[in-house]
């Protein structure tokens, strides 16, 4: 099974599936994916999509990272936080996030993401997308005017718009 194949597998099992949206995301952003691997095996995987932070004209590099997934047989052996910690070393980046739910929220504190609030109104921090994601983003549903974000690196920030969320 390639690299691929078994990403979206693992994907799928976490997420469900919606075929136009799923074949989209990985033809577009599958370079984008960080991994763990054990004996072969994709244990851990997300997506670390690149974007642009533009803080009052200041331009920052910036990625979202999306579908964050343990395999079953691989969970609560401190795996993703590895991956975290082996993949997310740039400084002077940005690292943000919709956590999915409450519930995996003190994960990403304990991995070192603070919660702000995430707005489609414009702020003084503000994400630029490439038209790919704009394209896919569209497939989307809209969250709520504000919702929460967790970022990491640059966190400097309170409020960040992020029109363009993949949920």
């Amino acid at each position: 099974m390639t690299k691929r194949q078994q990403c979206e597998r693992l994907y799928n099992s976490a997420f469900g599936e919606d075929s136009e949206f799923d074949t989209m995301l990985f033809d577009m952003f599958f370079d984008y994916i960080e991994t763990l691997e054990i004996d072969g095996i994709i244990a851990a995987m997300y997506f670390k999509i690149p974007c642009v932070l533009n803080q009052k004209g200041k331009r920052s590099r910036a990625y979202y990272i999306y579908a964050v997934t343990t395999h079953k047989d691989f969970r609560h052996k401190g795996l993703m936080s590895r991956l975290f910690k082996d993949t997310q070393l740039e400084k002077d980046t940005l690292y943000f996030l919709k956590p999915s739910s409450e519930g995996v929220i003190p994960f990403y504190n304990q991995a070192g993401f603070k919660q702000i609030i995430g707005t489609r109104d414009i702020t003084d921090a503000v994400i630029e997308v490439d038209d790919n994601f704009k394209k896919l983003s569209d497939l989307c549903d809209k969250p709520n005017n504000t919702y929460p974000i967790m970022i990491k690196g640059i966190t400097t920030i309170n409020k960040l718009t992020f029109e363009y969320t993949l949920e």
